[in-house]
């Protein structure tokens, strides 16, 4: 269980100093196999602006830029000299408060970043998308600040993230601990402190009946004793605001968008995992969606989100469009013709209690 300290903080009152509640929980018993200083891997990487944005002399699809870092490339006397960036992106303008990474930065996936040419015009840095940063999914294109960012900062500093992971290994019969909400009872319990644990209010908006718009069928409650489904209308797909990214970022996810982070990130805050199906992608008969949850049959088939076809067998549990397409393996990763897109507009949304026996294999 990765445990966020800046995300505990907010919960409970714990030490400044996260070396302090790694005692106390080696005291009491949970063991601690690592504590991860967050924004480590951002060193050199830095609030930026663009001065200026020409084409490449040798390239119709790279742009020759000048990036100010501020004071952190200066010149003999100590005057601010802006950095000479090649870069490929096209969803920038001259004036733009973008991320750099200076030569010297290693970024994740041990990507270091040196002085080199490209098509024969020295770049001395790396213009950065949310992916490179690892902080999301988007590799569009370079990823664009606020236009009061200030230039030169610490990229780190600029985001906050001076956070401390602590990942604890939480024994089988402490499933209350597999949550932030429960480290921070946990915790809370430990140090003799109260927890402010305040949940967002939520307002719904008046709408039609969920049991008039999906169906669910579950053929055996061994299987899953309990299936929810929820239909939410008119979303609009777009990347995470930093703070929910950097949160799923801690707890060990990877960002995607914003309805599917929210799925992970209420996850991480309580415990009850959620997914999210794109609606308009489900077969509709009678006026409604019908979800049905059932055992696979030995070598039934289903292409899950990350691209690879798995070969499914009896023991395994399925949510299936109306009874017939697989478009989940219960409790372990959804269907990919099912997934949420930028083109999703309305989804449904999952909340079920699946058998451990048929998703901790």
């Amino acid at each position: 269980m990765r445990v966020s300290y800046e995300w505990l903080k907010s919960m409970v009152d714990v030490p400044e100093d996260p070396a302090e509640l790694v005692a106390e929980f080696t005291r009491t018993g949970t063991e601690v196999e690592a504590v991860e200083k967050v924004g480590a891997n951002l060193e050199h990487v830095v609030t930026a602006q663009v001065v200026s944005k020409k084409p490449h002399p040798d390239s119709d699809h790279m742009w020759l830029c000048q990036v100010s870092v501020g004071d952190k490339n200066v010149d003999a006397d100590g005057n601010p000299v802006p950095l000479q960036i090649v870069c490929g992106a096209q969803n920038f303008n001259e004036g733009d408060h973008i991320v750099t990474a200076m030569i010297g930065a290693v970024l994740p996936g041990d990507f270091k970043i040196k002085k080199s040419k490209l098509r024969g015009v020295e770049s001395c840095g790396m213009n950065c998308s949310a992916r490179e940063l690892g902080l999301g999914a988007d590799h569009e294109g370079i990823m664009i600040l606020p236009e009061d960012a200030p230039v030169g900062m610490d990229f780190t500093d600029y985001l906050g993230m001076s956070d401390t992971v602590i990942d604890c290994e939480i024994t089988p019969n402490r499933p209350d601990c597999l949550s932030m909400t429960g480290m921070a009872v946990e915790v809370a319990a430990i140090l003799d402190e109260d927890t402010h644990i305040e949940l967002p209010a939520v307002k719904a908006e008046q709408g039609p009946n969920a049991a008039d718009l999906v169906d669910v069928t579950i053929d055996d409650p061994e299987l899953c004793p309990r299936y929810t489904a929820r239909v939410v209308r008119n979303v609009k797909i777009g990347p995470s605001p930093e703070w929910l990214a950097r949160r799923v970022a801690a707890a060990g996810g990877r960002s995607i968008n914003n309805v599917v982070d929210v799925t992970n990130y209420v996850m991480y805050l309580t415990g009850q995992p959620l997914h999210a199906f794109d609606l308009g992608k489900l077969t509709e008969r009678d006026g409604k969606r019908h979800i049905v949850v059932r055992a696979a049959t030995d070598g039934e088939k289903l292409v899950t989100l990350d691209g690879q076809e798995r070969e499914l067998t009896h023991d395994m549990c399925l949510i299936t469009d109306d009874g017939h397409t697989p478009i989940a393996l219960a409790g372990v990763m959804g269907g990919l013709d099912s997934e949420i897109t930028e083109a999703t507009t309305d989804v449904l949304l999952e909340s079920a209690n699946f058998s451990s026996g048929h998703t901790s294999r």
